[in-house]
């Protein structure tokens, strides 16, 4: 029987790729982990799921800029060079924020 570092049973998740080490991870009767269950379940309030409503976007920059009024910045966005990052960056100034971006080089 292999261990995992927190002193148990090596178990990887039957739905996703977590497993024993994480410490604190726990497994449903299906072999489900506490991680993806917990996500799934709670994705539809944070998941914006209509790509024709940018509302939901525009508050949350606006709620970003009304925080950080008198502050040099109003976020600081990781660049990886990737879309994702990229598109939010050129999506964020669009908006108006002052962006701090930073290149994180993670060798992939």
């Amino acid at each position: 029987m292999i261990m995992s570092l927190t002193n148990q049973p090596y178990q990887i998740c039957q739905r996703c790729v977590m497993d024993t080490s994480d410490p604190l991870i726990s497994f449903d009767e299906s072999g489900y982990c506490n991680l993806c269950t917990d996500f799934l379940e709670n994705r539809q309030q944070v998941i914006q799921t209509d790509i024709h409503n940018n509302e939901p976007l525009i508050q949350l920059f606006e709620h970003v800029k009304s925080r950080s009024k008198n502050k040099k910045y109003d976020c600081i966005i990781g660049l990886s060079g990737g879309v994702d990052s990229s598109a939010l960056a050129v999506l964020a100034h669009s908006h108006g924020l002052r962006i701090l971006a930073v290149h994180l080089d993670n060798g992939w």
